[in-house]
């Protein structure tokens, strides 16, 4: 169309992306009857985190040299994962996320990827638009929140589990599990996390069995929870348990956590200690990866 073009995003478009995703995400919450909350504008940590790990899977689209649109994609192993993606409601039917899409998946098969995924929201175009690129559901993104006290009833680590309180000496282990429990290996996103770059307090600690990696997880100062991966599902448990207590210990008396339908442990354990659903989302992919049954994501931003 006459106007609109695409081209690599840059640093210096964050600041309009935050702005296309903030009026995206209000649109779509108006138009299914949900309430809006206030705007707190934040720094756009995972967009800038893409921008140096994976340059070329970020584009913008402009119409009459304005952002309307933007799309961030990641290739971890032979997965790739489409992060961001949003187009003004003004610029929806002009074909705008479909081009940006084009763009950004190509720079994952170009990169080997074989899987296709994404975190889509509630919205029927986009659903239509993700399967007519070959990615379908296979399962649904739940975000709880509740009461942490309750969550001090799940097992501790039982007898011959020692818990490590520092992930960054296990890197080597991690990557391992993280490609049996995600699929690939995911060190760019855990040297983030280790170096404070979500929250002012955080934290990072694991649980082995003579001298075995069985599990890592990571808590924040806010009551976030995640990312959290095992190598059982039970094991799950005192992981969190072990997350509990650090909230527990710094007066964080609710909690927060964005947790897969494919991990039926985690939510009967949050559910049970009264935590509540306050929205969802949808896994798509072009075909089942990872076991998520024993992993609790970060978020629908970075999986």
């Amino acid at each position: 169309m006459r106007g609109v073009s695409y081209r690599p995003m840059t640093e210096a478009d964050l600041s309009a992306t935050t702005l296309v995703r903030k009026a995206a995400n209000e649109w779509l919450a108006r138009s299914e009857g949900r309430d809006v909350d206030p705007h707190v504008p934040d720094r756009p940590l995972p967009q800038r985190h893409l921008l140096r790990t994976d340059p070329a899977g970020s584009w913008v689209a402009e119409l009459n040299d304005v952002v309307v649109g933007c799309a961030q994609g990641y290739v971890r192993g032979e997965i790739w994962y489409l992060s961001q993606f949003f187009v003004l409601p003004e610029a929806q039917s002009l074909g705008i996320g479909h081009e940006l899409l084009v763009r950004v998946q190509a720079d994952g098969r170009e990169r080997g990827a074989r899987v296709l995924a994404v975190t889509a929201s509630t919205s029927q175009s986009a659903h239509g638009l993700y399967m007519r690129h070959g990615m379908h559901a296979i399962g649904v993104g739940y975000r709880l929140s509740g009461p942490i006290a309750p969550l001090r009833s799940l097992p501790e680590p039982a007898r011959g589990q020692a818990p490590v309180a520092d992930c960054g000496g296990v890197q080597g282990a991690i990557a391992g599990l993280d490609r049996e429990v995600w699929g690939a290996e995911r060190r760019q996103e855990h040297a983030l996390f280790l170096a404070g770059g979500f929250a002012e307090q955080e934290t990072s600690f694991a649980l082995t069995s003579d001298g075995t990696l069985l599990g890592y997880g990571y808590a924040m100062d806010d009551g976030h929870i995640g990312p959290l991966a095992a190598r059982s599902p039970e094991t799950q448990l005192p992981l969190l348990r072990t997350a509990v207590d650090w909230l527990t210990a710094r007066g964080v008396e609710r909690g927060y956590c964005y947790c897969l339908s494919l991990n039926p442990t985690l939510m009967r354990a949050f559910l049970d200690a009264g935590w509540r659903i306050g929205g969802w989302s949808f896994l798509l992919a072009s075909e089942p990866f990872g076991q998520f049954d024993r992993y609790l994501p970060s978020g629908g931003l970075l999986l």
